[in-house]
């Protein structure tokens, strides 16, 4: 099992190493409301112009011609009438199609009334306070390209536009592995324990980044155990948390060269989170091993899990945004923290050790910091943390 050509590799090759190990799964077409949170296999084109109608934006009167205008009836969503004389007016209702030659509509306020007539107080140029037909988008536009997360809002804009169903891919799968003798998974832990406390977090990580979780098991540091457990785990990515290093009671890499694995990142000149790897088993299916620790395991799920669920799911790679620094940081390798974003600036939080939750729990975002000596004001990146991914 060869590692050597990606060994203790650079936390931005990891990253891109991940991504392209995998490729996009099928694709499957949905009713948009079974396709949130999918990713769009296909771009999406308007089917009508949007809005389809010249449409009121106000309350209001429509109006033709020149006033004073007469009034001859009401016009209200759902409701049309194709053709309005001149010197007349209609009485409308925010999101009423209209006749498409009314002059403008004189917004409610500002109409005056006076036996059977409207005049306004003011004066409005053609076409004011009225939507012209596709206005936002014309049939045929283009409204959402493949490669695009379906968000409740460009389901709602789908919809708008005349769309009931979507092709997406199918999202990618995941089954969890919880290692160590150590872990106990209920109430207070007894000597020599601690409580299992990524369980709880792994499975919704993936959750937020559009996987289904198909399983989340635990596992003692025991070989035998460790390869049935990753043999019977049914995901495109088996997600082994503890057990990733070279002790003599980590049993991860012993269990990848039995099962005939081969390396796609094997440790990360990064912290926390150096011991990292992802491999891919003979049968295709990833393993993903992260450290034990917790805040060192969502670094790590960030780095070689969440690029590889992008790929599956038909994603581009994930481009962070860059904020300033409130405070000197050197280091000699990737450093990814928990922050805080205060005064448009980063700040580290306290109980940031990589077996720590407490910082991660308020932080605002992970900060990606490279080697170097980084004073008060150098740019990092920020990578979201998974529940804010979306």
């Amino acid at each position: 099992m060869s590692a050597e050509i990606n060994h203790n590799v650079e936390w931005d090759l990891a990253i891109a190493l991940s991504f392209e190990s995998v490729v996009p799964k099928s694709a499957i077409q949905l009713p948009l409301a079974q396709a949130i949170n999918m990713v769009l296999a296909q771009e999406l084109t308007s089917d009508i112009d949007l809005p389809p109608a010249h449409t009121a934006m106000m309350d209001g009167y429509a109006v033709f011609g020149q006033g004073p205008w007469r009034i001859v009836g009401e016009l209200h969503a759902g409701s049309f009438l194709p053709y309005l004389e001149t010197g007349c007016a209609l009485k409308v209702s925010t999101g009423a199609h209209l006749p498409p030659h009314c002059s403008f509509v004189i917004p409610q306020e500002m109409a005056t009334l006076f036996e059977g007539d409207v005049a306004s107080k003011s004066s409005f140029t053609p076409g004011q306070h009225i939507r012209q037909p596709g206005d936002e988008a014309l049939a045929g536009e283009s409204i959402a390209a493949a490669g695009t997360l379906l968000t409740p809002a460009i389901a709602g804009l789908a919809a708008s536009s005349g769309i009931d169903e979507v092709s997406v891919y199918h999202s990618p799968t995941v089954a969890v592995v919880v290692t160590g003798s150590e872990l106990a998974t209920a109430g207070t832990p007894g000597p020599g324990q601690i409580r299992d406390s990524l369980s709880v977090q792994v499975t919704p990580w993936s959750q937020y980044l559009g996987a289904t979780v198909n399983s989340s098991v635990n596992c003692a540091d025991n070989l035998i155990e460790l390869c049935a457990a990753i043999t019977k785990a049914d995901g495109d990515i088996v997600v082994v948390t503890g057990g990733s290093s070279f002790g003599e009671h980590d049993y991860l890499r012993p269990a990848l060269e039995q099962l005939g694995a081969i390396y796609v990142v094997s440790e990360i000149w990064m912290r926390p989170g150096h011991p990292t790897l992802l491999a891919k088993l003979p049968d295709g299916k990833l393993v993903a091993g992260l450290p034990g620790n917790p805040l060192a395991a969502l670094v790590s799920f960030m780095t070689v899990v969440a690029p590889a669920l992008r790929g599956l799911s038909g994603q581009s790679e994930y481009r962070m945004g860059k904020i300033a620094l409130a405070k000197d940081f050197a280091c000699d390798r990737t450093r990814v923290v928990p922050i805080v974003v205060s005064s448009g600036m980063a700040e580290m939080t306290e109980f940031r050790g990589s077996a720590m939750l407490r910082g991660l729990s308020h932080a605002d975002a992970l900060g990606v910091i490279s080697p170097g000596d980084n004073p008060a004001g150098t740019l990092i990146r920020v990578l979201p943390l998974p529940w804010r991914v979306n």
